[in-house]
Formats: C-alpha cells, sequence, structure tokens
C-alpha cells in the first residue's frame, strides 16, 4: 500500500496526507480545497486506517490520539510543549500496578498511591504525564507547605496594590495540570480539610479570602503519594513527621494503589538500563541482597530497608570506578544505625562477596 498521495493542484507526491502540503505550499484551508475537489482523497488509505484505530481528533487546536499506556488505552496529546510536561524515561519499568494509576488519570478518578520510599511512586505519575503529554505540578506537603502556599495570600505588587495571588491549587485546577501532591501523610490537617471539598464528584474550589468559586478544568487531575496508607507507620520507618489521616478524608479517594519493590530480575534490567557499563550478574547479586534485607526487615530482624534508590546511587558510583565495599559504605552503610550495618555488609558479603573472591 502507497504511503504517497498525489496534490491535484501542483501533481507533487506527499506522504500520508495533503493537509500541511495545502495549508504552507497552497495556502488553503481543507474545507476551501474539499468544495473545490470533493471527490479527492485528503490522505492515504493506510494514514486514514491509523486515524481510525487511533481514534485521531483535534480539539482545542490540538491533535489527540490513544496511546496505550500499561495496558490502559489513554488519550493522548500530539505535538505540544509546555515546561511541566515530563521527560519520557525509556528505562522506566512498567508493571501491572501502573495500569490501575494509568486507568484513574485517564477517567479523573483522584488515586492515593501509598508504599515504601524509593519504589518509583513520583516516577510513575511523571511517566504516566511524558506518554501522554500532560503538564504535572508537583508540591511536597510536608509540615512546611502551609495554607497561603497551597491556596494563596494577600501581597502588596510593584505598583502598591493589594492583591490575591493564587496558591498550588487553584492554579492547577484552572490550568489543568495533573497535582502531584507527595507526602501526604505528612501534610497540615489544615490543608487536609481544604482538600475535602476538591475530593468530592466535580468538586469545587471556594476562596473564602476573595469569594471566588473554582471549577476543575477538564485536564485537572489529583494524585497523592505516601509511605502510609494514612493509619501511622507499622515499621517504625516513617514515624517520625507523618500522621494518622482523618479516615472521611482517606475514603473520598476513588482508588488506592500500593507500590512495591519490583521484582527482582524487573529491579535488575533497571539497573542495568541506567548502568549498562555494569555486569548483569553483579546487579542481579546485589538486587537478591537488598531482596534478602527486605524480607528481613519485614520479619522485623533488621530497623532499616533497602531502597531501589540506594542500590542506584552504589551503581552510580561503581559505573565510575568506584571499589565495590566503598560503595556500599558510602551509600548503604553510613545511612543505617549501627546495629544494622553488620547484618547487611554479611547479607552483601554473601551474594556479592564470591563475585571477587573466584
Amino acid at each position: 500500500m502507497s504511503d504517497q498521495i498525489a496534490c491535484p493542484l501542483c501533481a507533487q507526491n506527499v506522504a500520508f496526507t495533503l493537509i500541511p502540503h495545502l495549508r504552507t505550499e497552497h495556502r488553503i484551508e481543507p474545507k476551501v480545497f474539499r468544495v473545490r475537489f470533493p471527490e479527492q482523497p485528503m490522505c492515504t488509505a493506510g494514514f486514514s486506517e491509523f486515524l481510525r484505530d487511533h481514534q485521531v481528533r483535534r480539539h482545542n487546536g490540538i491533535l489527540h490520539h490513544r496511546l496505550d499506556v500499561a495496558g490502559c488505552p489513554m488519550t493522548a496529546r500530539y505535538g505540544v510543549d509546555h515546561p511541566l510536561i515530563p521527560e519520557p524515561d525509556p528505562t522506566f519499568v512498567w508493571t501491572d500496578r501502573c495500569r490501575d494509576v494509568a486507568e484513574a488519570i485517564e477517567h479523573n478518578e483522584r488515586v492515593f498511591l501509598y508504599g515504601p520510599s524509593g519504589t518509583g511512586k513520583s516516577s510513575l505519575v511523571r511517566q504516566i504525564a511524558a506518554m501522554v503529554k500532560r503538564p504535572v505540578r508537583r508540591v511536597s506537603l510536608n509540615g512546611e507547605t502551609s495554607v497561603a502556599d497551597f491556596i494563596g495570600h494577600w501581597t502588596v505588587n510593584g505598583n502598591k496594590e493589594t492583591v490575591f495571588v493564587k496558591g498550588i491549587l487553584p492554579q492547577a485546577m484552572q490550568e489543568g495540570f495533573i497535582l502531584q501532591m507527595d507526602e501526604v501523610d505528612a501534610m497540615q490537617p489544615e490543608v487536609g480539610f481544604i482538600l475535602q471539598q476538591i475530593l468530592e464528584p466535580h468538586g469545587h474550589l471556594l476562596l473564602t479570602d476573595t469569594g471566588e468559586d473554582i471549577s476543575p478544568h477538564a485536564d485537572f487531575r489529583l494524585v497523592a503519594t505516601a509511605n502510609t496508607l494514612g493509619f501511622g507507620s507499622d515499621s517504625g520507618l516513617y514515624a517520625s513527621g507523618t500522621h494518622v489521616l482523618n479516615f472521611s478524608w482517606l475514603d473520598r479517594w476513588d482508588v488506592v494503589v500500593h507500590i512495591d519493590y519490583l521484582p527482582i530480575d524487573d529491579e535488575a534490567q533497571l539497573l542495568l538500563a541506567r548502568h549498562p557499563s555494569l555486569k548483569k550478574d553483579l546487579l542481579k547479586a546485589m538486587v537478591k541482597a537488598a531482596s534478602d534485607l527486605r524480607k528481613a526487615h519485614a520479619n522485623e530482624e533488621l530497623t532499616t530497608v533497602l531502597t531501589t534508590r540506594r542500590l542506584l546511587a552504589m551503581c552510580a558510583r561503581l559505573e565510575r570506578g568506584s571499589d565495590f565495599r566503598r560503595a556500599l559504605a558510602v551509600c548503604v552503610l553510613n545511612k543505617v544505625p549501627p546495629e544494622d550495618r553488620k547484618v547487611i555488609g554479611e547479607t552483601f558479603d554473601h551474594h556479592v562477596g564470591p563475585m571477587f573472591n573466584a
């Protein structure tokens, strides 16, 4: 099947569709062309089939098309550029859990992600946004993020006029961003109560300072991430700074997804993709050591847990030529309590040591 189509105005063959050619070379809009040449196809048969299969349509001057993201069909935008659209990461590992999050974002469900540190909760949201070309505004709702930061505040501008400056939430609602709120289990209670009105179906935001009622843009999405589910930290790892969350607040989230560490093979593949100069056997041994240490933590034999983030930090050092034991010390051992260092060191010796002692 040909991927070329001839222009009846100049007989030039162009690829796939006449529309860009008509606009740039002949200064003719497709509607005008269609009146003059009602029987002339605007694109090749193959391109027409592609448009149908991917449900390509133009909305507000932007092309939208269907795209598979982790097994979920999503609406993606074509050719858009925005400083808040994340860059795609080709090394990102898509798992079955990713589908639930992608589906929630596609269908405007409020989604709450929780799980251990360093499992890629924030990265997942950003990679979905990168695939479908959506801007993401990310904010850490730690105890330092105030209501004024989140909602807005009064200030005096350069003309010495008192004006209200909108905060992170109303800006995201009006501009149609994905608002990614990290560390929601550490947020101030006042911020949580403000969010309750947004978590309602089609929830609006009333700015009490100005009386303005803000309705959400059709593209606005709300995502929260946390290390705990809001009932406290059973492991003790996240007890400092986190709070027990109000149940009625938690109940308003449409979708809750637990994000855990990757399976051993997938985690090793991630390390290899980020640091291809390292030996695959070494990376797999490191991941096996980390897996054993995570099980030890789950069995309360270890007070800390080894995250994927720590493994990546070690790989960066190793790729620069660092000695393994030195990389383990500065990236892992120096960050844990003294009682954990012996167990971690012995576990890595068991899995990784034979590679250096052979």
